[in-house]
């Protein structure tokens, strides 16, 4: 009984934590969107012919490293595949 106690407040625990968003660094975003870096970047620069609106900002976690938001990348991935349809 003690141990099922124990486990069931880890669950409520692991349950009430708030959600933390996965962070993707530069050679994962090019692997699930297959883009180079080069152009992610300029996919990101409003003065070039590339730049697109609604890729996704990076976040600057430190000085030099940057990171994409998981949950951002894969939407703007899904919004991509339904557009074909539009």
């Amino acid at each position: 009984m003690e141990n099922l106690n124990a486990n069931t407040q880890q669950n409520v625990s692991a349950s009430s934590m708030p959600q933390i968003p996965r962070m993707l660094p530069l050679k994962q975003v090019m692997h699930y969107t297959g883009l180079s870096s080069t152009t992610i970047y300029d996919m990101l620069d409003k003065r070039s012919n590339r730049y697109d609106p609604t890729f996704p900002i990076q976040v600057k976690l430190s000085k030099g490293r940057v990171a994409w938001v998981e949950s951002e990348v894969a939407q703007w991935i899904e919004d991509k595949i339904a557009a074909r349809f539009h």
